[in-house]
């Protein structure tokens, strides 16, 4: 049961309710991570903010494939579970290529070097080598694509942080994963 009461879009402050109702069009739901921060217009606007203007040179599935890992590595059943069905229904990402998101790996190539760095990114805080940055670099991404890469897994550690913290009800929509951390 989540700490804190997930409101529906009318029970929700008046700011939060149009951007509750963007949600609706563009994914025919509120997920509840999204209902849940809307008691406060300014996180919620914040988060949205933040999600529909990162990782754009990145594409939506490696996107995807990045908050599948970080929330392995987190130990977020609720974003491992919203992201799983996200990258299934919303990318086409398939069942063993999420299985392989999970570890940092992906069944496609460039992916792949994305999300290595990614995984190394989120085990180690950001701690990484000059080595780590010129392997993403050779697998042919840019240096805007870098700080993409490392954006995305920062945001993704902000709904993770939330869900943990607040024990966010996976959505009813969503299939409910449990990360081995969690386990």
């Amino acid at each position: 049961m989540a700490r804190l009461n997930i409101p529906t879009i009318d029970q929700a402050p008046t700011k939060s309710q149009p951007i509750l109702e963007n949600y609706v069009k563009v994914l025919g739901l509120v997920p509840n991570f999204f209902a849940l921060i809307s008691q406060s217009p300014d996180a919620l606007k914040a988060i949205a903010d933040m999600h529909g203007a990162l990782g754009k040179s990145l594409g939506h599935k490696t996107r995807e494939r990045i908050h599948v890992m970080t929330a392995e590595v987190n130990g977020c059943n609720y974003c491992l579970s919203a992201h799983t069905f996200l990258g299934g229904k919303l990318q086409g990402l398939t069942a063993e290529d999420m299985e392989l998101n999970r570890t940092g790996h992906s069944t496609d190539p460039q992916a792949d070097a994305a999300l290595q760095f990614a995984y190394k990114i989120a085990k180690s805080r950001g701690h990484i080598e000059d080595a780590d940055v010129e392997g993403v670099r050779a697998a042919g991404f840019t240096d805007a694509q870098i700080v993409d890469i490392v954006a995305e897994t920062a945001f993704s550690f902000i709904t993770n942080i939330f869900n943990n913290t607040f024990k966010t009800e996976i959505d009813a929509a969503f299939p409910p994963l449990q990360t081995k951390k969690a386990a």
